[in-house]
């Protein structure tokens, strides 16, 4: 059933892409808009809503850890639903890009493709626990020190109801 609802996130990217098939030009710009707006907003809501968390009750690395993956622990099941659509957009870049290369639309194919590159950083920073869980897993150990105080600070956050000083 949870596979069913992550395909459902896939929907926009991967339709549009058959819509394609048939008219290449208006659904690479339905395509284009839409990533813009998703992926703007989500760029604007990482930057513009930072908390400023209380000096004397977290450490510089805690307010860092808060600073950097504020959505994740703010809003946790939002931000991993939201980091699933931008990876339907962004790895939907591995079929439009080579479609569109195919039908000589060279812009829109590079926008895409930079696109894929631009996204990665938020994405990681909507579902960080998924992420770096992952490189830890696959041996990448430098990680292991940040996921471990990205797990602390969720801990206390989720023992204090998720209130935290925002300033």
């Amino acid at each position: 059933m949870a596979i069913l609802f992550k395909l459902l996130y896939w929907s926009i990217p991967l339709g549009l892409f058959v819509w394609s098939l048939f008219s290449p030009t208006i659904a690479t710009y339905l395509f284009l808009a839409a990533a813009t707006i998703f992926e703007g907003y989500l760029f604007f809501i990482d930057g513009a809503n930072k908390p400023k968390p209380d000096t004397s009750r977290w450490s510089q690395e805690e307010i860092d850890v808060i600073r950097k993956y504020h959505i994740a622990l703010r809003y946790p099941f939002g931000a991993r639903d939201m980091s699933v659509v931008l990876n339907g957009f962004r790895w939907s870049a591995l079929l439009w890009v080579p479609w569109l290369l195919w039908n000589q639309m060279w812009v829109s194919s590079a926008l895409i493709a930079i696109n894929f590159f631009i996204t990665g950083s938020i994405a990681v920073r909507l579902d960080p626990f998924f992420f770096l869980s992952n490189a830890v897993n696959r041996g990448e150990y430098q990680f292991a020190s940040e996921l471990s105080r990205l797990q602390e600070v969720s801990d206390i956050l989720r023992s204090q109801d998720g209130a935290y000083q925002k300033d």
